[in-house]
């Protein structure tokens, strides 16, 4: 039959007897990311400005400046949308880790802990996006598991540089140097996790910016200055 034949993207229906060729542009890939991105920024300038719990739908899709239905189109709700704005805004700052791997030779972690910690920019929706993010995740399963997972691949890239810093540091035998790795890796991203909440509380956060770097920097120093004398097995 004709009408099963009929491409919808090149027909439109003229009347009930006839149908109009046109050239229906087709929605790339490309195009549909563009659209979530410009939702997700609207829900970041919202909940920047009103804290998630006190964001709307309606907010969110005043901001886009695009219908109702087309924002519907790509997120079912607040949820889905705040869950995927999460991701994105998160993943974006992993870049800030990831980073610690370009540099040659390879900077001492104090250093490398003031790089990423500087790296990780302020505005409306970082770093006090993370920790709404976390403050959900303690009752919400959906965000719990995005966050574990965000922190699982911080922790990956954290590894990889510490493990890398140590065998070309201190000589370790790769084996050693993986151990000890996944021994400090905690204790590294707790460091900058607690970076947030303090800049994020701080009535003067370049100041707090400054202190904490330099906090890092001492401490840092001190304890890995005799690194690889221990290289025990990592706790589970």
């Amino acid at each position: 039959m004709f009408l099963e034949s009929v491409d919808p993207l090149r027909y439109a229906v003229k009347n009930d007897h006839s149908f109009l060729e046109v050239d229906v542009p087709k929605v790339t890939e490309e195009h549909r990311e563009q659209m979530r991105r410009r939702i997700q920024d609207a829900a970041l300038v919202c909940i920047g400005r009103k804290g998630f719990s006190a964001v709307s739908m309606a907010d969110i899709i005043a901001e886009s400046g695009l219908s109702a239905g087309a924002v519907y189109v790509y997120y079912r709700g607040k949820d889905d949308l705040f869950l995927d704005a999460s991701r994105g805004v998160m993943r974006d700052r992993l870049g800030a880790l990831n980073r610690l791997h370009e540099h040659s030779p390879l900077p001492h972690p104090a250093r490398a802990m003031a790089m990423v910690v500087t790296d990780l920019p302020e505005g409306a929706t970082f770093p006090g996006l993370p920790l709404q993010v976390w403050g959900e995740a303690v009752r919400r399963p959906e965000l719990r598991a995005a966050a574990r997972a965000i922190l699982a691949e911080a922790g990956g890239h954290l590894r990889r540089y510490l493990s890398a810093w140590l065998r070309a540091e201190h000589g370790m035998a790769e084996d050693d140097a993986d151990r000890l790795a996944d021994r400090l890796r905690p204790a590294f991203i707790g460091l900058v996790q607690g970076y947030m909440v303090q800049v994020s509380l701080s009535e003067d956060p370049e100041q707090t910016h400054e202190a904490y770097v330099a906090a890092v920097d001492s401490l840092l120093s001190g304890v890995l200055a005799q690194t690889g004398q221990d290289t025990g097995p990592a706790d589970g």
